[in-house]
């Protein structure tokens, strides 16, 4: 007896209903609440345009050029129906409420201090952390090594426009 090749498309289609009860029917995922923080003006131009796209739960924001001792955060809105859009202020603590991942994002300027206070925060609430460590001219060493405390996963990136696709695979 001849045997058949195996298709690619063969494994995802039970010819059977005994082959059909070993499919998984899990739920897709579900929506995960990240915060995703810009640590100098570098990351912050980068998270700006990433705040613009469709994302899946995930808030946007930019440190405070001088970190105050509440932590506070400029949040980043696209803008209202009319084009205008307050930014306003959060306090760090409020936004990791109900946050599952925090994601870093930084150059070679990056504010070590905020990188610290951010992990800290999101390690005393047991919050996944990801430093994303932009490409740039100038030696990325500080911005790595403001990271690599804080966060418990660090990417040093070889172009930004790979940031929204390390955001996709985190799930944002």
């Amino acid at each position: 007896m001849q045997r058949q090749p195996t298709l690619l498309s063969s494994c995802a289609k039970a010819a059977t209903a005994a082959e059909a009860r070993f499919r998984i029917t899990a739920p897709a995922f579900t929506r995960r609440s990240s915060r995703v923080i810009a640590l100098d003006e570098q990351a912050a131009t980068v998270v700006r345009g990433l705040a613009e796209q469709s994302w899946n739960g995930g808030r946007f924001f930019v440190v405070e050029s001088a970190l105050p001792d509440d932590a506070l955060l400029r949040q980043v809105v696209v803008g209202d129906a009319d084009g205008g859009g307050d930014a306003g202020t959060a306090l760090l603590s409020e936004e990791l409420d109900g946050a599952d991942t925090v994601v870093m994002i930084a150059s070679a300027a990056a504010n070590a201090a905020a990188a610290s206070v951010i992990g800290d925060a999101a390690a005393d609430r047991s919050i996944m952390t990801a430093g994303l460590v932009l490409p740039g001219a100038a030696p990325l060493g500080a911005a790595v090594s403001a990271l690599r405390p804080n966060a418990m996963v660090l990417v040093v990136l070889r172009e930004i426009k790979d940031v929204p696709e390390v955001l996709a695979a985190l799930r944002v």
